[in-house]
């Protein structure tokens, strides 16, 4: 109970800190907003349930994952630079417990930047949101967020070893845009990136996103996201036990 108080903390602390960064706020505001924007008029000309898939719903993910990745890997920066990373990694209450809370507190956010993509190309389109399946878009929208959020973790894990976590960041967002479906189908890649694509968690999210908008597919969409996303959940913390071992070993978590 202690520790699930400290990760609330950690979230209202994190929320609160991050929406006054004016770079996170430009993450949270006017990156969807302008992502809405660019989408809309890429995909106006097209069906109703693709403009939905990917202008509505395709801004408003783009625009969290970024939120996850600025979380997890600046975050991490960030307290290492304030001299903060070790007191907070050595802390009793668990490393895992504060920076989860972290990520929760920035997806928080990153709920908020989908809202202002759903809205902003709502507004200025006026297209309606078609769905298929009310329910399932739902609950497609909370695994998704529940998946990014273990994504988070995992590679807070490893930004923890690196001093400059923010060119891993950059390396990871974009490719993700391209290869899990965010922007467009995946049909389009060639073979072997579509494959490689299938490993990650956010593919297949976005799949069961698909699925409650167009009814096109199954449910086994859900399976294989629940099963890849436990999977990770536990690699993850598997990762960090050898992590939080080689930091200790090493003492590689200052700034010099």
């Amino acid at each position: 109970m202690i520790k699930f108080r400290a990760m609330i903390s950690s979230a209202k602390i994190q929320f609160y800190s991050s929406m006054g960064r004016s770079m996170f706020k430009f993450c949270v505001i006017v990156q969807p907003f302008l992502m809405g924007l660019f989408l809309g008029m890429i995909y106006v000309n097209s069906s109703d349930l693709d403009f939905t898939t990917y202008a509505l719903i395709g801004s408003g993910v783009s625009t969290f994952w970024s939120s996850i990745c600025f979380s997890s890997a600046s975050d991490i920066q960030r307290e290492r630079w304030y001299g903060t990373l070790e007191n907070i990694y050595v802390a009793p209450i668990g490393f895992t417990w504060i920076i989860f809370g972290k990520i929760i507190g920035n997806s928080i956010a990153g709920v908020l930047s989908i809202l202002i993509s759903f809205t902003t190309v709502f507004i200025v389109y006026r297209r309606p949101l078609v769905v298929e399946y009310p329910f399932y878009f739902i609950i497609s929208i909370l695994m998704l967020i529940i998946c990014f959020m273990v994504v988070g973790f995992f590679m807070a894990s490893f930004f923890t070893l690196s001093r400059n976590s923010r060119i891993l960041m950059n390396f990871l967002e974009y490719p993700i845009f391209i290869l899990c479906g965010f922007l467009f189908p995946i049909d389009l890649l060639p073979k072997y990136l579509q494959w490689l694509s299938y490993l990650f968690a956010p593919t297949w999210a976005m799949k069961f996103v698909r699925f409650s908008v167009t009814g096109k597919g199954s449910l086994w969409s859900l399976v294989i996201l629940i099963v890849i996303t436990s999977a990770l959940f536990l690699l993850a913390q598997l990762v960090y036990k050898e992590i939080d071992k080689k930091c200790r070993i090493d003492a590689t978590l200052g700034v010099y």
